[in-house]
């Protein structure tokens, strides 16, 4: 993430403007901090000085201590423990239950975005932006770039709450060949961005887990340009693996740790559109819907 990206973030507390001080290296941000000047300090804080959210080796840290808690802090704890272990088990351990190879099933989560139609009308000033909410290891990533249309200039955002999934992001991006990623360390329920920022925004499995699901889909929706497709994967068993009994052991095993085990449509925003959910395999789901103008 370069200096001139700043201008693209937001305070995640009052969506205030962001300004870097500290060091860059070979043109990225590397040790310091993003200043919001418009919001007061911790409560503990209280020393005059600017809000601060620290960046460590590049990466911003948009999470305080105390944001994650309760059911989420254990669920945070998982992925922080089984970081290493986590593509190896959605890649071959995950498809003895779901009679699902991952590539099936994450293409059909990122079908319904509609990468293909970015290539009508592009803007001219700017590069395209998908927003990947619980980016993770970066496991997404392939099924995006299969589904760019050539030519079309595009950046990629990730945010993730667990710092050992975003680890394993990063050396993905080691040999990473395709459009630019920008990762930061953030909160679902309170996204660091400016509204409709993002002309196609991405989550796949996190928020049947989520403290509000609520609050974390008004995110997205607030982020996302009117009328952009808002696509959300996670776990919700089909009725046919329902009647097996190992798939439906199984799935309940998996989703221990799930608040819910089904599409959140309660929680869509209101005003929202086109929503759809269908079931792109035994065990989960892909929600997608719009936000009109003046939603």
């Amino acid at each position: 993430m370069t200096p001139q990206h700043v201008a693209l973030l937001r305070c995640p507390r009052c969506q205030g403007p962001l300004e870097y001080v500290g060091t860059t290296a070979r043109g990225h941000l590397h040790a310091g901090n993003l200043l919001c000047r418009t919001c007061p300090p911790p409560a503990a804080e209280e020393t005059g000085q600017p809000r601060a959210w620290a960046v460590q080796n590049g990466l911003p840290h948009f999470i305080e201590p105390g944001d994650v808690r309760g059911f989420e802090a254990l669920v945070h704890l998982v992925y922080e423990l089984f970081a290493p272990f986590h593509d190896f088990g959605v890649r071959y351990c995950l498809p003895l239950l779901t009679f699902a190879s991952e590539e099936e099933t994450r293409e059909r989560f990122v079908a319904p975005i509609g990468l293909e139609d970015l290539a009508r009308n592009p803007p001219a000033d700017r590069p395209l932006r998908i927003l990947d909410v619980g980016i993770g290891g970066g496991g997404n990533l392939p099924y995006l770039a299969r589904h760019l249309p050539a030519g079309v200039d595009v950046e990629i955002w990730g945010v993730d709450f667990s710092r050992g999934m975003l680890a394993q992001c990063e050396r993905r991006l080691r040999t990473w060949a395709g459009s630019p990623v920008y990762l930061m360390l953030g909160d679902a329920h309170a996204l660091p961005f400016p509204a409709a920022s993002f002309d196609r925004v991405l989550h796949v499995g996190g928020i049947n887990a989520y403290s509000d699901p609520a609050r974390a889909l008004a995110e997205m929706a607030r982020v996302a340009r009117p009328g952009t497709p808002i696509v959300v994967g996670d776990e919700q068993l089909d009725e046919v693996a329902a009647r097996n009994w190992y798939q439906c052991l199984t799935f309940h095993w998996i989703t221990a740790l799930d608040g819910t085990r089904r599409a959140p449509v309660e929680h869509i925003p209101r005003g929202a559109t086109d929503l759809r959910v269908t079931q792109v395999s035994s065990f989960y789901y892909a929600m997608s819907f719009r936000m009109p103008d003046g939603a």
